[in-house]
């Protein structure tokens, strides 16, 4: 564990100093999102660089592939927020609804879920050792992602809009709802049902904690809801003036 520790402290501190350069140097619009670009691309082949390993290692890869459903789907949040992160970065009207609701996706739950990736690393946990091309190449995928996310905040994407960020966190939750219940299905209907149990595709079959049977998917959206509400109503009051924040323009009404 003081591995994973030091490990995540020094990824932090690499990641600080990127984005640290990156505020510096890049002053246009097109280098930003230049950089979104390569960032969220890096990311990918990073994610599916453990397939290059095995195959040049012994030849295993598709055995691999085999073993690690979030290849093949995106079953986990952090999958979903990846493959996000390129959507916003080819998208070319930032400015659009759909850019704004990727841009509030990828920040407000790409924090959480990388952060999580990092720290709480499931493969980790099954196999303690840094020692492992897999478990490691797993947390520095998460701390990649992670400074795509942070790139958001450092070019001034994130806006804070408590009413449209509720209503896209909503719409958030939602989507993974779908995908959730997508991914199961494929794994249920072409694999087996003990696959699709296997799999649990955000944690919509059963708990990811032990001990915890209750805090599956749904149970985590409604308890997520509520405080995603509370932290923008904090940001709000941070982000703008008096007068201007949302219970002020509320109560106008």
């Amino acid at each position: 564990m003081e591995g994973l520790l030091i490990l995540n402290f020094v990824l932090l501190a690499v990641i600080a100093f990127g984005l640290w350069l990156s505020k510096k140097f890049i002053k246009s619009e097109k280098t930003e999102n230049l950089l979104f670009i390569i960032s969220a691309v890096f990311t990918v082949l990073c994610h599916y660089s453990s397939l290059l390993y095995h195959h040049f290692l012994d030849g295993s890869a598709l055995q691999y592939l085999k073993h690690n459903p979030n290849l093949i789907l995106p079953i986990y949040p952090c999958n979903v927020v990846m493959w996000s992160c390129v959507a916003y970065a080819f998208i070319k009207n930032k400015q659009s609804k759909i850019g704004q609701y990727l841009c509030d996706y990828i920040f407000w739950f790409g924090i959480i879920s990388t952060l999580v990736g990092m720290f709480a690393n499931v493969d980790f946990i099954r196999n303690p050792t840094l020692a492992n091309f897999d478990v490691t190449k797993g947390i520095v995928s998460h701390a990649t992602l992670l400074f795509n996310v942070l790139l958001l905040a450092v070019f001034k994407r994130v806006k804070i809009n408590v009413k449209r960020n509720i209503i896209n966190i909503i719409i958030a939750i939602v989507e993974m709802l779908i995908v959730g219940l997508y991914c199961n299905l494929v794994f249920y209907v072409l694999v087996s049902k003990d696959m699709a149990y296997e799999v649990n595709s955000m944690f919509l079959i059963h708990s990811p904690f032990a001990g915890l049977n209750f805090l599956t998917y749904p149970v985590i959206a409604l308890i997520a809801i509520p405080l995603y509400f509370a932290l923008f109503v904090v940001c709000d009051l941070f982000a703008h003036k008096k007068g201007e924040r949302f219970f002020d323009r509320l109560f106008k009404r």
